[in-house]
């Protein structure tokens, strides 16, 4: 049995999106640096972007291998475009924008800490996208509860701590 090789290098990527979101289709390049960078930016809402928020973010967008050359601008994005401009970038923002905000919070506390200044910028978004902010801490709240279900599962699975 032969495979086409795009269709092999797709595996992986459509595998995740399947997984994490349902997705029965790879998005479209042009909607994964608007997102990046909106990550970033909201990272970046208590005036420090960590090296850890930005790793996170890049590492994320690597495991869903994107085009190389976003990689590269997520390495030196300076992080301060208004989200309504970056938005506008993305024609299909409307349609990921919980998972966006989602993502956005997971970016903001990947150094340790959802500031209130991070959470304003995160809000500020989702006003944009027309997410009110009672939505928003439903968003928030899932966060959390997945931050304890990893915990509590990385504690059964590996009682004696991590082996790597």
């Amino acid at each position: 049995m032969t495979t086409d090789i795009k269709k092999q290098e797709d595996l992986g990527i459509s595998w995740l999106f399947q997984e994490q979101f349902g997705f029965s289709q790879i998005p479209l390049n042009q909607s994964y640096e608007a997102y990046f960078k909106s990550l970033l930016v909201c990272a970046n809402g208590d005036g420090t972007l960590a090296d850890a928020e930005r790793d996170w973010v890049i590492g994320y967008a690597s495991a869903y291998n994107r085009d190389p050359a976003i990689i590269e601008k997520l390495k030196v994005y300076k992080a301060d475009e208004d989200l309504e401009t970056l938005f506008s970038g993305d024609p299909l923002i409307i349609e990921t924008r919980r998972s966006l905000l989602l993502d956005a919070i997971q970016a903001c506390a990947a150094d340790g800490e959802y500031s209130e200044k991070e959470r304003a910028v995160v809000l500020k978004g989702a006003k944009a996208l027309n997410i009110s902010e009672d939505e928003l801490k439903k968003i928030e709240e899932i966060y959390f509860e997945t931050v304890k279900l990893r915990e509590k599962r990385l504690a059964v699975l590996y009682p004696k701590g991590l082996p790597y």
